[in-house]
């Protein structure tokens, strides 16, 4: 009978990995929502636009953060997979420090260039004061929102993206109840704001640290040492994309919102707001399906595992395409109650911020896909690529804004939107083509590998959970195994220890297991015999469970295997094994 791979556990790891995602991205928006919301009533309208003046400087910070954060945490993704934790903890301990370093620095630079920061980014008079209240806080406070998000990802990456979720609700509940009670009881004003977001994101720090330092996470965060001076020069040449598309969306938010103030004055810029609201909802899709496909397909590849990969990457770009247009078209044919809920108070502004969001909501479907498409490149390292389609968006944005009032009248500036969405689109389309003529057995847009010399080589199927098809499969994995040319003792090793693994989970695993699958992937790299095994039965460690109950299966498979791992990540039992492919001519000539 002849296996091939089934796609159950990468969408049910997918699944997992995306609503945790998506749910901790849509608190995270709720959260900044409910902040717009509450200081748009609570002080006045004007106070959401200066929020939004202070993008520019919270994509510059995010920009560093990313340099010296999330970069890390994409890097140890694949080193999770490959299973070199020492690399692991060495990334993100340059991280941590790296990320104190620039928090101090940009703290500092808040408080000595206060005055000329507002100079350069807020030219309305009425929307000073609260700019630079906002400001002065969260510039003073920027490690601690740098810091949440590596602590966010670090627990991703170890496969627990619902602890996230749940840190950011409880966040997101202690922000909304220090708003009211900053803003509103105490009558701090948008200062108060800034004050109950920094309390809150301490929180999440403090909640996540439970885990990153328990007994669960499969790594350690350890002081910095002088070996972390390598992972350093790592974690930035793999941030590089992403802070130069950070740094290029600052410009791109600081000449935007410049514009905007020049050609539609305060109305434009609350209309503004609340597009920039919207397009950060689309965001929570977009970054939750670009998280899931950074995090997953970083361990996939991270174990040459391009046939998961390409299930992956599929699945995620159909789904985020779909769920985009219904969110564009629920802007489109409700735009009166959206601008309502932010505070549109007035029948002018209301007519005004209806219009300019119907021409708007185009745009998401097609920008928001192509930031996610960004993810991939990255994941596959093509650095390069990246960065070209990252920078896109705001290279056309801005010429466009400065073109449209000129052809048709400072009313039309809002058509450079949806304009820049199509372009985008097919620019990149474009572009990936040309690497696809130029890179062969690639995939079209996404440009995941089709069939890799190792991917030809290795033996990788799905098994379902019952005596019948495992029992099927076994004569497979001898088959080919027997053509891998290594060694027939541990050829027999080998199949061995993958038999009593998947005879376990049948037996074991859970009710209702006859329709599941388990993958098994076997395949040579570096001189070594890998093979892993995963399920998603109920959470059962083979390594560590009482040597005293271990029944002969278990005592077989940890006497035959000399490098066990185990880890439990998106619902799912991971057993990895490796054995040197010399080991037994070694012990023969011994």
């Amino acid at each position: 009978m002849t296996f091939t791979r089934n796609p159950y556990l990468i969408t049910k790891a997918m699944r997992n990995f995306l609503w945790a995602s998506i749910l901790t991205m849509a608190l995270t928006q709720i959260n900044t929502t409910v902040d717009g919301i509450i200081v748009s009533h609570l002080v006045a309208p004007d106070a959401l636009s200066a929020v939004n003046l202070y993008m520019p400087i919270s994509l510059l910070i995010t920009s560093f953060g990313n340099l010296f954060g999330v970069s890390a945490t994409i890097v140890a993704a694949r080193a999770l997979g490959e299973r070199d934790k020492d690399r692991v903890e060495h990334l993100l301990s340059t991280a941590v420090l790296s990320i104190i370093v620039v928090g101090v620095l940009i703290a500092v630079a808040g408080f000595l260039f206060r005055n000329g920061i507002s100079d350069l980014i807020c030219h309305e008079e009425r929307l000073r004061p609260y700019f630079i209240s906002y400001m002065s806080v969260m510039m003073s406070f920027s490690v601690i929102t740098m810091m949440s998000v590596l602590s966010n990802e670090s627990v991703s990456i170890d496969g627990h993206p619902e602890l996230v979720t749940k840190s950011i609700s409880l966040t997101a509940v202690c922000n909304a109840v220090l708003d009211l009670v900053f803003v509103g009881a105490l009558d701090m004003g948008i200062a108060g704001s800034a004050y109950a977001t920094i309390c809150a994101t301490t929180i999440n720090i403090l909640f996540l640290s439970r885990h990153l330092y328990g007994k669960r996470c499969s790594f350690r965060i350890h002081p910095f040492a002088k070996a972390d001076w390598k992972s350093l020069g790592e974690n930035s040449i793999q941030g590089t994309p992403l802070i130069t598309s950070n740094l290029i969306l600052t410009a791109m938010f600081l000449l935007m919102n410049n514009i905007i103030q020049d050609k539609q004055g305060a109305d434009g810029m609350f209309t503004l707001s609340v597009c920039i609201n919207l397009l950060s909802i689309g965001m929570m899709f977009s970054s939750g399906v670009g998280s899931a496909t950074l995090t997953i397909g970083g361990f996939l590849r991270g174990q040459q595992d391009f046939v998961g990969l390409r299930m992956l990457v599929s699945k995620a770009v159909k789904w985020l395409f779909v769920s985009l247009i219904v969110i564009a078209c629920v802007i489109f044919l409700f735009p009166g109650l959206i601008s309502s809920l932010f505070g549109a108070n007035t029948p002018e502004l209301t007519l005004y911020a209806d219009r300019v969001l119907r021409i708007f909501a185009p745009m998401l479907p097609f920008i928001l896909l192509t930031l996610m498409l960004a993810n991939v490149y990255q994941m596959l390292s093509y650095m390069t690529l990246t960065v070209v389609v990252a920078v896109m968006f705001p290279v056309i944005l801005i010429p466009s804004l400065l073109i449209w009032p000129e052809i048709a009248g400072n009313d039309a500036i809002w058509y450079a939107f949806p304009t820049t969405g199509v372009l985008v689109m097919v620019l990149t389309f474009f572009i990936t083509e040309v690497y696809k003529m130029r890179k062969g057995n690639v995939t079209h847009l996404t440009l995941v590998p089709i069939a890799t010399e190792e991917e030809e080589s290795a033996f990788n199927i799905s098994v379902q959970a019952n005596e019948e098809k495992v029992s099927q499969s076994l004569g497979s994995i001898h088959e080919y195994l027997s053509h891998t040319g290594v060694d027939k003792k541990l050829s027999h090793d080998i199949a061995l220890c993958i038999e009593e693994l998947l005879l376990n989970i049948v037996h074991h695993a859970g009710r209702n297991m006859q329709s599941h699958y388990i993958d098994v992937h076997i395949h040579m790299h570096e001189g070594k015999m890998l093979a892993s095994v995963k399920d998603d039965g109920r959470a059962f460690d083979p390594i560590h469970f009482d040597i005293e109950k271990r029944q002969a299966g278990l005592k077989l498979l940890n006497g035959l295997c000399p490098e066990l791992d185990y880890q439990y990540m998106y619902g799912q039992n991971m057993t990895f094994m490796s054995w040197n492919e010399n080991d037994n001519e070694n012990e023969k000539s011994i």
